[in-house]
């Protein structure tokens, strides 16, 4: 019988990731800073902020200017977060 081991997937991007997401789909879409900024509610000082990827953004801040983009995020559970992987043993 074969064991089932699960690994961890890294499901997770990092501040710097996520703002490259934004800035990339901000510009694929045309938009300048101060329209998504005005789109999502925020300064565009606050937006340059997410696009740069600093730490001390509020997720708040992010998940308006992803909304804002038509980016959808999906959260799953730790337990939908592991993947199995066959083994011998």
């Amino acid at each position: 019988m074969h064991a089932h081991a699960y690994q961890r997937q890294r499901l997770t991007m990092d501040s710097h990731q996520i703002g490259t997401l934004i800035r990339d789909t901000r510009q694929a879409l045309g938009m300048r800073q101060d329209e998504l900024a005005s789109v999502a509610g925020l300064s565009t000082r606050t937006l340059s902020d997410i696009e740069n990827g600093k730490a001390s953004t509020q997720i708040a801040l992010v998940l308006n200017v992803l909304d804002a983009l038509g980016i959808q995020m999906h959260l799953l559970p730790p337990t939908l977060a592991l993947a199995p992987v066959t083994g011998e043993g």
